[in-house]
């Protein structure tokens, strides 16, 4: 049956105006240095039951029609929308720098997992009433998820305003957040089973358990390996880059029906569409952010708006369930990162700074609580509760992670650097090139093999590239074999590619070589020269600079301008 043109019109002008919305106040948001995310649910709530309901009650119906076809295209719009969005975080993925962190993420990432979900648990179990409920297996379960859950794509957002996603810590944090949101994940299709089926049967239980992992672990391995074989063949054969995307989009939703089908959720199958194709290093940055772009600039506003119309905060927010929340998500994430890091031999301070980034639940946890209360697990006030829980926590991850992470001892760059291990002009055009010149001065310094340097150093690149942007790159690495921090800084007029963020060659390159057993070393000096060259200016005479004594005085001069700012 067609649409009227009335409909037409109402489902385009609520469109419009939830875009309008989350675009205005995630704006608005981003300018205050706060996560846009907060932005466009705070726009949802404003278009939404709570303000503009009570204020214009017959127009907010008239344009939010919710038990019409109308409102069921929006609904149906808001659930495309959780299904790219989960994509994107699994696009966001690299399960190589899991492998690379050995058995400390492990530790840290079970830990954070097992203790917020027993003090969850057991909450919910041993107080129902908090959450307006019987004593209820089910809801047991899930008020454990929700407390164990990280939001991957807030965490990695947090690492970058740090200017820690290069470092090895911050590749802790991300591999630890990576295995948490995955077993969340896997844990929480079990539980979309139990509610379909409305009971808890060991048998189907197993069965689902078994078929969830297993189709995790078949998705993640062989249909990972096949789409990196593929991909190469689909760039040549294909429209670049419509091919690809048009293919990955196609994953991604095949994906999510699999899992649907055989009784998970599909966002799972999402995420883990994401991960497979996100991983292969054929798939190029460029494709990626083309993706993320439309996700982000779409669906993901869509979405995040529909979640502050979802409910009426002013009557459904309930304070004390939001305390107990926040209580629960603070105290099992910093304890069972603590726990984490102390067996692993990590300093007490960098342990709580991952547990204060991992408290971040943000985005993983909205999306489980919309789920839940769809499936009426919860009501609107727990949900709302959730999101404001989820909104908190992100908003505070960044400083909870810097307060654990600020020492009183500074770095000078000045110290560090040195003419005998500085380069004005890299002969080579490449990243492995360059790098080599680097390490010749840096062996020198330290007596190190040099290919055993550059070993350390590439075997670090290829997880994760070290560009962080507007020219600069910051190859490292974290070696037993020296005592005290080296830096090498070279310079390139063409510039190399060091995958930046942005995209851009880097034209000055630093070498950090740091001890082993000090990661406050490399946090430091990775910080430090992010810090210092996000100056534009500084990093245009740097650039300019003929000589070590032009570099050197524009590195005192920044120095100076900022004792005096």
């Amino acid at each position: 049956m067609n649409f009227s043109k009335n409909e037409i019109t109402v489902l385009l002008l609520g469109i419009a105006a939830m875009l309008f919305a989350a675009r205005l106040f995630g704006e608005i948001f981003r300018r205050l240095r706060l996560p846009s995310m907060t932005g466009e649910i705070v726009a949802g709530i404003i278009i939404g039951p709570t303000l503009l309901g009570r204020a214009a009650p017959e127009f907010y119906r008239w344009i939010f029609p919710g038990a019409s076809r109308v409102g069921i295209v929006e609904e149906g719009l808001a659930q495309l929308s959780m299904i790219f969005l989960l994509f994107i975080a699994g696009m966001e993925v690299n399960l190589s720098s899991a492998l690379y962190q050995g058995r400390t993420v492990l530790r840290v990432s079970f830990l954070t997992i097992l203790i917020p979900f027993i003090f969850g648990a057991a909450t919910a179990w041993f107080a129902p009433s908090l959450f307006g409920a019987q004593r209820n297996t089910i809801l047991t379960l899930f008020i454990g998820i929700a407390m164990s859950i990280t939001a991957l794509p807030i965490v990695a957002k947090i690492l970058m305003e740090q200017k820690l996603i290069q470092t090895d810590f911050g590749m802790l944090v991300l591999a630890s957040a990576l295995l948490n949101d995955l077993a969340g994940w896997i844990l929480f299709s079990i539980i979309i089973h139990m509610m379909n089926t409305g009971g808890v049967d060991a048998v189907s239980l197993l069965i689902t358990a078994v078929l969830t992992v297993s189709t995790s672990v078949v998705i993640i391995t062989a249909g990972r390996y096949i789409i990196n074989r593929s991909l190469p063949w689909i760039q040549a054969k294909t429209e670049w880059p419509g091919g690809v995307i048009s293919i990955t989009i196609i994953l991604g939703l095949l994906f999510s029906a699999l899992t649907e089908v055989l009784g998970a959720h599909a966002i799972f199958g999402a995420f883990l569409a994401g991960i497979a194709v996100g991983d292969s290093p054929h798939f190029t940055r460029h494709t990626r952010d083309i993706i993320a772009q439309f996700v982000n600039n779409f669906f993901t506003p869509l979405f995040f708006v529909s979640i502050g119309m979802m409910t009426d905060f002013a009557v459904n927010i309930d304070i004390v369930l939001v305390l107990v929340l926040l209580a629960l998500t603070y105290a099992g994430k910093m304890s069972g990162a603590f726990l984490g890091g102390y067996f692993s031999g990590m300093e007490r301070r960098e342990s709580l700074a991952v547990g204060g980034a991992m408290s971040a639940t943000g985005t993983m946890q909205i999306i489980l609580a919309l789920i839940a209360m769809n499936y009426r697990l919860i009501g609107r006030d727990i949900f709302a509760s959730l999101v404001f829980v989820a909104v908190f926590t992100s908003l505070v991850g960044s400083p909870l992670m810097r307060l654990f992470l600020k020492s009183k001892k500074t770095m000078n760059l000045l110290d560090f650097t040195e003419k005998r291990l500085f380069i004005s002009s890299l002969a080579s055009r490449n990243r492995e090139g360059a790098i080599a010149e680097l390490v010749a001065k840096a062996a020198l310094k330290t007596g190190v093999p040099a290919d055993f340097i550059a070993e350390k150093v590439i075997e670090r690149e290829n997880l994760m590239g070290t560009g962080i942007g507007f020219g600069i790159a910051v190859p490292h690495a974290r070696m037993k074999e020296i005592t005290s921090t080296v830096i090498v800084t070279g310079k390139s007029a063409a510039g190399i590619d060091f995958n930046a963020p942005d995209g851009k060659p880097a034209h000055i390159i630093f070498l950090v070589l740091t001890p082993y057993d000090d990661p406050e070393a490399q946090i430091k000096a990775l910080s430090e020269i992010s810090n210092i060259f996000l100056d534009e200016s500084v990093r245009e005479q740097s650039i300019r600079a003929a000589g070590f004594n032009e570099f050197y005085t524009v590195l005192k001069m920044a120095y100076h301008g900022r004792e005096h700012s």
